[in-house]
């Protein structure tokens, strides 16, 4: 039995064009990638190709994206390069006060690269919902409902898109309040710096002159200021630790603060990223499991926990793992090389065990 239908619409950089209502089965179990798989057929099959230079560019790019020290053949980087990636663009999030319901554009991630035409209908669009955007080439906007637990397209009509659209006023009043918490918080970050510059100058010259804090008291009393919990501290510890490349050192304060808060997600993310320098290949897996048990969607413990797999001999997890990033980060260039990486060694495997097979085969009949 089929899965549910939903609706989405088609908006051609071509104004000769006119905007389309598509369908698509969402399949079960594939509810993300089913839209992400159909665009990027679309994308894949209109437009002008990538010249030699600028694949060469883009490969040279995303080489400086990966760790240092990683090694790719040339064939891998040409898979990597060659896929059809896209970007997916909220213009309404799905925020708990609209019911977790969100419209995303989905647009071309190498439009520019591609030398693909403004679309003028999609850039309005994205201007009359508070995001002013420049869109190259064709473009699709879906609705999704998003609470973290459970995943849903929902149908976005033709009708729908208008700046007179509920969804689009959502949109407005949702980005700008976000320029507006935004422009706040820089300007409390401001503060909070010149008030912590001043109070470390007047310390600093009280203890020049001998004496201590006003009034004889400490001179950390601050209500302002919050002490950090032994957790927190241990694992600030280890990030200092790793900034200075004692991975074991780092490795053991990240125990010490989940020991205080099991289920510290950034402690484990940061003991998970230690282990693999270490190359405690199985503990980084159960660090990234771990993370991804109280957060499903967690890209830096898919991405670590592919490293990991893939370094064990793992293949097929490893690219399980690559494919749920690129579904929630289409564009995460990291994880599509992995992915080729991947996929292009298990070719390799295939071809490997055939000339074997035909070896054995030969060496029995003489």
């Amino acid at each position: 039995m089929g899965g549910k239908k939903f609706r989405f619409v088609y908006i051609p950089a071509d104004l000769s064009e006119p905007l389309q209502q598509w369908e698509l089965e969402m399949t079960p179990g594939k509810e993300v990638e089913c839209l992400i798989d159909r665009v990027k057929e679309h994308f894949a099959s209109t437009g002008p190709k990538k010249t030699a230079a600028q694949i060469k560019a883009q490969q040279a790019e995303l080489m400086g994206k990966l760790p240092a020290g990683t090694n790719i053949d040339s064939k891998v980087l040409d898979v990597a390069t060659s896929l059809s990636m896209v970007e997916n663009i909220s213009l309404l999030s799905n925020a708990k006060d609209n019911g977790f319901t969100g419209v995303n554009l989905y647009v071309d991630d190498e439009g520019s690269i591609r030398g693909l035409p403004r679309n003028m209908r999609a850039s309005e669009i994205a201007h009359c919902c508070g995001k002013p955007l420049e869109v190259k080439g064709d473009a699709f906007l879906a609705r999704v409902r998003d609470d973290g637990d459970d995943f849903e397209r929902l149908d976005l009509l033709l009708s729908e898109v208008s700046s007179a659209a509920d969804w689009v006023q959502a949109a407005r009043r949702q980005n700008e309040r976000k320029r507006q918490s935004e422009s706040g918080e820089a300007l409390l970050e401001r503060i909070r710096g010149e008030r912590d510059t001043a109070a470390a100058a007047a310390v600093g010259a009280m203890a020049a002159a001998g004496g201590g804090a006003p009034g004889g008291g400490s001179a950390g009393a601050s209500g302002e200021l919050r002490e950090l919990t032994p957790a927190e501290a241990a694992k600030d510890d280890g990030n200092k630790a790793f900034k200075r490349g004692d991975w074991r050192e780092a490795a053991e304060h990240y125990t010490r603060a989940l020991e205080q808060e099991p289920k510290m997600v950034a402690a484990l993310n940061n003991r998970a990223m230690a282990r693999l320098k270490l190359q405690q290949w199985e503990d980084a897996v159960t660090d990234c499991s771990a993370v991804l048990a109280l957060e499903p969607r967690n890209v830096k413990a898919l991405l670590r926990r592919a490293t990991a797999a893939q370094a064990l001999g793992q293949g097929a997890a490893a690219a399980a793992d690559w494919r749920a990033v690129l579904a929630a980060e289409p564009r995460n260039r990291e994880a599509a090389a992995g992915l080729a990486q991947a996929e292009a060694a298990a070719v390799g495997d295939v071809h490997e065990q055939q000339d074997l097979s035909s070896h054995s085969q030969h060496a029995c009949n003489n």
